[in-house]
């Protein structure tokens, strides 16, 4: 994302440069988040969703609560594993 950022971008900044990155690490963390739990579910209803067409959301409907785990799982690292590491700051240190 650097590479990308400095070269196509033409980012002269340092500042402007992380901003860009972290910018894009947000958009494909949340594609990453939508893509899977949406895959998920479509994937353990396909077969419904094929015998029934008509009822496409309302299958979904009822499958996409059941990935709330992926969710808990996510929260929780984040939280637990993420959140200290950016509080500590080990690479400000040097």
């Amino acid at each position: 994302f650097e590479w990308i950022a400095v070269h196509y971008e033409n980012r002269k900044t340092y500042s402007d440069v992380e901003k860009s990155i972290l910018t894009r690490y947000f958009y494909y963390q949340l594609a990453n988040i939508y893509i899977t739990v949406t895959a998920g579910s479509i994937w353990t209803s396909l077969s419904d969703i094929l015998d029934h067409p008509g009822n496409v959301f309302a299958i979904l409907g009822k499958s996409l609560p059941t990935v709330v785990g992926y969710f808990v799982a996510l929260l929780l690292t984040k939280i637990l594993a993420g959140l200290p590491l950016v509080m500590l700051r080990f690479g400000a240190l040097g």
